[in-house]
């Protein structure tokens, strides 16, 4: 055992089959392969995981082991507005997916806009991702229907500069 590890808590291969990364089998060859870490070391085989306070990660990405956390990504289409409730009565992201556990979208996406959304019940998550003080870069691509008339060169060199 390293240190910060505890005898208590549930195989890391089970954990991870559990929240569907595969079979155990699977999670098990990707210990091997030094590709999950716990806490920030790499795992060795037989680890166990405390999932309400350990941070496990595959290839660098975080993974979500609470079960009590859920991670929906969501394409979310033209006319569907990025917020858990609406004043006006439109349809929002969070009536595209199931209604428990309850989730929040993680930024947001115009009205008419389409694109991947992230909901979740992760408040760590969702303040990691959105706080400015982590610096976490979001790049968007849009096409622009300008209804048939040319777009200015000047509207174009501020686009190539970037649109805040």
């Amino acid at each position: 055992m390293t240190d910060g590890e505890s005898p208590e808590g549930e195989r890391l291969q089970k954990v991870l089959a559990a929240r569907g990364w595969g079979s155990r089998r699977v999670c098990e060859e990707m210990i091997e392969a030094g590709r999950v870490r716990v806490n920030g070391e790499v795992a060795q085989l037989g680890r166990r995981v405390d999932v309400e306070v350990d941070v496990v990660e595959v290839d660098g990405a975080p993974v979500g082991v609470r079960p009590d956390f859920v991670y929906y990504l969501l394409n979310k289409p033209a006319g569907v507005v990025s917020t858990a409730k609406d004043t006006h009565d439109r349809e929002t992201v969070v009536d595209l997916v199931p209604a428990e556990p309850r989730v929040y979208p993680v930024g947001r996406l115009d009205a008419e806009t389409e694109g991947l959304l992230l909901l979740t019940n992760d408040g760590d998550l969702t303040h990691r991702l959105t706080h400015p003080k982590f610096g976490v870069e979001k790049e968007y691509i849009a096409h622009v229907d300008s209804g048939g008339r040319p777009v200015s060169n000047s509207a174009l060199a501020a686009l190539r500069r970037g649109v805040d």
